[in-house]
């Protein structure tokens, strides 16, 4: 009898502390607030975003993309041509041919298959793999046809950026990352690329990231409020509802480059992204500024960051802040080694900006060093002889 008392005694404790912790209406209460920029409350995510069934051009890409080799020679050339703060390219590894890969993303719409969750189904995960993977083979592709000066590297990256805004439809923070990764790896090393810049190329400039992360974002928190509303609605998951939506707040309304965003409580944290999506804007104002000066424009000083503007000496572009990134990160340098085009981009040293080994014998006469006499040197030079040693 002693036994069976303490028995009901201690149920009737933790059905007490239970109800001590669950409080359900402060909990709905912090998902009804309406997040910034008319993204509306949690519960609306899901009305956004219903199921949806993928597309056979979707299945036919991923087939192609399967089929693609893991090559660590084409990933470090990429890394290394991104990182590359000058005008050369390096000799690229072998590269396979993307170009039916290629007119499949420029020519089927894709459609791609839509679920619920952070995850979405469970081949998302290998799915995005495949999909950064033949994202980073075209940038590679695109640098190898801009060393040859071969206008058709705007096509593959044009294809890049097709695939990413494919992932539009797609809630979940994985594929939005996985956009705007691709997205900024076209951003990267478009300057190298053969002039003029096509119209699609400024399209994409205009276009911030930041909104459709906010939006990835609050999927994310969602499906947390989901799952802990209906198991335990607790005050501590109450906080954390509004802690995020006040961090989406503060993220819609940044106007520096160079910010520190605080950890979300729910899910993965998402610091390093936003650091990474305001550098971005910084690096798109890089690339435009550098096409400006390989066209002979004056560059625009004046930057979208509050924190930072653009100088330009003749021969460097360089933004008046660095802005690190943590590893595993290889961003676009804000210091950019540039002047009025100068072909070919060449180089045979793969590591840096070295002067290619291979020159006809005309063109040690008309060297240019980058000092203030070898630039007086170059303007006596015309621009079809110069090279930059």
């Amino acid at each position: 009898m002693k036994n069976a008392l303490i028995a009901v005694a201690a149920v009737a404790l933790v059905v007490w502390v239970i109800s001590w912790f669950r409080v359900p209406h402060a909990v709905a209460a912090a998902a009804a607030r309406p997040w910034p920029g008319g993204m509306g409350t949690l519960d609306s995510v899901a009305r956004r975003f219903p199921p949806r069934q993928g597309n056979e051009a979707s299945v036919q890409l991923m087939a192609r993309a399967n089929a693609l080799p893991k090559n660590e020679a084409v990933d470090a050339f990429m890394r290394r041509e991104i990182e590359r703060g000058a005008l050369a390219i390096g000799e690229p590894p072998a590269l396979p041919d993307v170009s039916a890969i290629r007119e499949l993303l420029l020519r089927e719409p894709l459609v791609w298959e839509r679920n619920e969750g952070i995850g979405g189904d469970n081949e998302m995960p290998a799915r995005r793999a495949a999909q950064m993977t033949l994202a980073r083979t075209l940038v590679a592709s695109a640098l190898a046809r801009a060393r040859a000066d071969d206008p058709v590297a705007w096509e593959d990256l044009r294809a890049v950026w097709t695939l990413a805004r494919s992932l539009d439809g797609q809630p979940q923070m994985m594929m939005q990352t996985a956009a705007f990764s691709m997205a900024r790896m076209i951003n990267a090393v478009a300057w190298k690329m053969p002039l003029p810049a096509p119209a699609w190329f400024g399209e994409m400039q205009q276009r911030d990231p930041v909104r459709r992360l906010l939006e990835a974002f609050q999927d994310q928190a969602a499906s947390y409020w989901r799952d802990g509303a209906r198991i335990f609605p607790t005050k501590w998951l109450a906080d954390s509802v509004e802690r995020d939506r006040a961090i989406a707040e503060m993220l819609f309304d940044e106007t520096r480059c160079d910010a520190n965003v605080p950890m979300n409580d729910l899910g993965v944290d998402l610091s390093s992204v936003w650091r990474r999506a305001f550098r971005y804007r910084a690096e798109r104002e890089a690339t435009a500024n550098a096409l400006r000066v390989r066209q002979g424009k004056s560059i625009e000083t004046a930057s979208r960051c509050s924190d930072g503007a653009w100088t330009f000496d003749g021969t460097t572009l360089r933004f008046s802040r660095e802005i690190p990134t943590a590893a595993p990160d290889t961003p676009m340098p804000l210091v950019l080694r540039v002047g009025p085009d100068l072909r070919p981009h060449r180089t045979t040293d793969t590591e840096g900006f070295g002067a290619p080994l291979q020159r006809k014998r005309y063109v040690l006469a008309f060297l240019t060093f980058i000092t203030s006499a070898g630039r007086k040197h170059a303007r006596h030079v015309p621009f079809a002889r110069r090279t930059v040693g």
